[in-house]
């Protein structure tokens, strides 16, 4: 750990910590950001539940997908795709994390979408069944699988022993 030093003016000693993360794994940490990302490369694939222009897919017979995990972090993840997918659009999504087990149906929303080279970026929030309100009506809502659900803690203890599943195998490598 580091500390600056005193101005000798009344300010306060600012201290900053130092911290190392090794490979496979960045960690992003922004002020703005309530949550630390995650940098890893990991398949995602998604059932459209709804878009603004072209309908409601409760059954999950809509528009698939699939894409390449970017960064992930208890809010939300970036995505790359092949193939655009408008803002505000409700997914639920299927996440592998190597070394660990699939969660499937998780609830996200599509907050940004970026032209990126050979493909697009999309910007993924976590939302619960309750923010669903936001974008769907409550005869909506009630035609969804009950199964759907947010990042949580199963999400983050999913995190969890992925990073430590990766830890182990760096130091086998070693």
């Amino acid at each position: 750990m580091k500390t600056g030093n005193n101005t000798g003016k009344g300010l306060p000693t600012s201290t900053t910590i130092d911290f190392e993360v090794r490979s496979p794994f960045r960690i992003m940490e922004d002020n703005r950001r309530r949550f630390i990302r995650i940098d890893i490369d990991e398949p995602v694939t998604f059932l459209v539940i709804k878009t603004h222009e072209d309908g409601f897919w409760p059954e999950g017979n809509g528009p698939v997908g699939e894409g390449e995990i970017i960064n992930i972090s208890g809010g939300g993840m970036l995505v790359f795709v092949k193939k655009p997918v408008l803002e505000n659009t409700l997914l639920s999504m299927s996440i592998h994390l190597e070394g660990c087990e699939t969660l499937h149906n998780i609830l996200g929303r599509v907050k940004r979408v970026e032209l990126d080279s050979g493909g697009y970026l999309i910007g993924v929030e976590s939302i619960t069944r309750e923010q669903l309100s936001d974008n769907l009506s409550t005869i909506e809502i009630e035609q969804l699988p009950e199964d759907l659900m947010s990042f949580n803690e199963r999400l983050r203890e999913l995190l969890n022993n992925y990073v430590y599943s990766r830890k182990l195998g760096d130091e086998k490598d070693a």
